[in-house]
């Protein structure tokens, strides 16, 4: 009696501490998956407030050249449409002078409105021309990954405006830095075209070694705003594994 006893209290003891076990390793299981999404929003929000550190640039950026347009303008329709008139009035004086010595004093204060004419439309091109050379731009990414081969394919010939870019090169920067930071890649090639109706840029490299899951998440910030961009301009955004990583965006024109 006492023996079958402490085989039931044994056997009740054994299956509590099974059931315990079983809830232990539950608990266990629970805590390990929000564990791992807790951390995979840490990962998410330091992208997150990365790509709001570029964008908080780029529209600084934007400002900024804005501004310097905005001068380029007053120079050259106030200062520049002023000089050009008194270079006019002197000519006038000139014909109208008979002294060989006044006239020889207009020709160098001419001159001298001439040169400084010529400055101001110098320093206008500057402002406008400075910072926006975007294969300039591109070419200086290239150079900061030594390691990867880079081949740029440069067939833009329209006018860009600021904004697209600076769209353009966000997104050639944020694939530049993909490539370096999760692929094996050692060759790159980026290529950007224009063609009749839209803009098309295109990013392959030669990675072999990767996990496609992987690799999707943690480019993810970087996709969603190149996404945005496409959308900004009713474009499209695609990638593709084909013998590397290759990234296609088309930005419509108008």
């Amino acid at each position: 009696m006492n023996f079958s006893t402490t085989n039931l209290l044994a056997s009740i003891g054994s299956i509590y501490l099974s059931i315990m076990a079983r809830k232990y390793n539950i608990v266990l299981y629970e805590n390990k998956i929000v564990r791992d999404e807790l951390k995979e929003d840490t990962l998410y929000l330091e992208k997150y407030n990365k790509q709001l550190k570029i964008d908080k640039e780029k529209n600084i950026h934007i400002a900024i050249l804005t501004e310097r347009n905005r001068i380029a303008r007053e120079l050259h329709d106030s200062i520049g449409h002023s000089i050009s008139s008194s270079i006019l009035q002197i000519e006038a004086l000139k014909v109208i002078s008979t002294d060989s010595h006044v006239i020889k004093n207009l020709d160098l204060l001419q001159n001298t409105l001439r040169n400084g004419m010529d400055d101001i439309r110098k320093s206008i091109h500057n402002l406008y021309s400075e910072s926006l050379d975007l294969k300039n731009q591109i070419e200086k990414l290239c150079i900061e990954i030594p390691t990867i081969d880079t081949e740029l394919i440069y067939k833009i010939e329209d006018e860009l405006g600021y904004d697209l870019k600076l769209d353009i090169l966000s997104i050639v920067k944020e694939a530049i830095t993909n490539c370096a930071k999760h692929s094996n890649a050692t060759k790159l090639k980026i290529s950007l075209l224009s063609q009749p109706k839209f803009h098309s840029i295109t990013i392959k490299d030669n990675g072999s070694k990767f996990d496609k899951k992987s690799s999707l998440k943690n480019k993810g910030i970087g996709f969603l705003s190149m996404n945005e961009i496409a959308n900004k301009y009713n474009g499209f955004f695609n990638y593709v594994f084909d013998d590397g990583f290759k990234i296609h965006i088309t930005l419509m024109k108008g």
